[in-house]
């Protein structure tokens, strides 16, 4: 049930991050005149941004019959969503009401894109190979 409740989280945290960087009013995306810089940034900004949320929904998948891990998990997953669209989204309110004499690239998206990125590699890690640990310790347990 844990596992139901994390992917519930990354779904909604996508859907946010998604309307925050690419909703209304926000030119976000928009890269220029060339469809293909346009179709380039998007799918830059899609594995950036949602690929972690994907990585960390297969892994809490994977973790579903381990219920203290699932609810690690869970926690961190929490923890992680909401850190990155709270930051996703002042800097993006920063980044709307900048003076138009301000020119600069966006990169703190990408950064919290890093981050996230960092998390879910980090907890893939750990939590697969508690999972592995377990399984084994509680295979030696049994068969003596």
């Amino acid at each position: 049930m844990i596992w139901k409740l994390s992917i519930i989280t990354l779904s909604v945290a996508a859907v946010a991050t998604l309307f925050i960087y690419a909703g209304p009013g926000n030119s976000g995306v928009a890269a220029g005149p060339s469809f293909l810089a346009a179709a380039l940034v998007c799918t830059v900004v899609f594995c950036m941004m949602i690929g972690p949320y994907i990585a960390f929904g297969l892994l809490a998948f994977t973790l579903r019959k381990h219920r203290i891990l699932s609810l690690a998990l869970f926690a961190i997953i929490l923890v992680v969503s909401i850190s990155a669209v709270i930051g996703l989204y002042i800097e993006n309110e920063a980044w709307l009401n900048r003076e138009n004499l301000v020119r600069g690239q966006r990169v703190v998206p990408f950064l919290i894109g890093i981050a996230e990125w960092a998390s879910a590699l980090f907890c893939t890690t750990i939590f697969l190979s508690l999972s592995f640990y377990l399984k084994q310790a509680s295979g030696q347990k049994r068969d003596p």
